[in-house]
């Protein structure tokens, strides 16, 4: 049933008379439970289980702990199994392989990875931050600095985009969403060139995040 107080609940203490960090001698007087009647299911399950055990219990039996770790089968400590357990998990995103893969120049990719999340402190979100600046693009000064903006349409953006795209095969229409550029990345038949679309894309990506920089916030 595993731990006791998580099967019958915090108020398992209470409910069958005994202090939380009781010993199983505690419930025991002589060849009986020590338990008062069951007033849950949950006590009920207890109950019927311990009629299963026979009582006197052998003293030359020392006590033995168990590590459980989720749906581990071991029962010892390992500390690669317990950070799989406690480590927060999400669905694996479908861009990941456009951020993530072999021959990534880091910092360009974790300027990817937050791309994807639309996360860059553009002007839109310091503006819907309260921070009392202008939101339009430090690019092109016409349209506010959202992510797609800055990125895929702003003037500047879309020149530095036909210098790169050349090289990489570019698409009949010049795509002005995020989506449309992962999905640019992917439509590549040669394995070679798809590498390439993703470095050329990071590589575009993370210069554009660092030339708005230089114009501050």
């Amino acid at each position: 049933m595993g731990q006791l107080i998580e099967h019958i609940g915090q108020s398992g203490p209470r409910s069958l008379r005994i202090r939380k960090n009781s010993v199983v001698a505690d419930a025991i007087n002589g060849s009986t439970w020590r338990l008062p009647h069951p007033r849950s299911q949950k006590e009920v399950e207890l109950h019927t289980y311990l009629t299963t055990i026979i009582l006197p219990l052998p003293m030359n039996v020392n006590d033995e702990y168990e590590w459980i770790a989720g749906d581990s089968q071991l029962r010892i400590f390992r500390s690669a199994t317990t950070w799989e357990v406690l480590r927060p998990r999400e669905d694996v995103k479908d861009w990941v392989d456009v951020v993530w893969f072999k021959g990534c120049i880091p910092k360009h990719a974790f300027i990817m990875w937050v791309a994807n999340y639309d996360r860059l402190s553009t002007r839109s979100r310091l503006v819907a931050w309260v921070v009392p600046i202008s939101p339009l693009c430090p690019l092109c000064s016409t349209y506010d600095e959202t992510r797609d903006h800055l990125m895929l349409p702003c003037n500047y953006s879309r020149e530095v985009w036909r210098e790169v795209l050349h090289r990489c095969q570019p698409p009949s229409i010049m795509f002005t969403t995020w989506a449309e550029l992962l999905s640019w990345i992917r439509s590549s038949q040669s394995k070679r060139l798809t590498l390439l679309r993703k470095l050329a894309v990071q590589t575009v990506i993370f210069h554009l995040w660092k030339q708005k920089e230089q114009f501050g916030a």
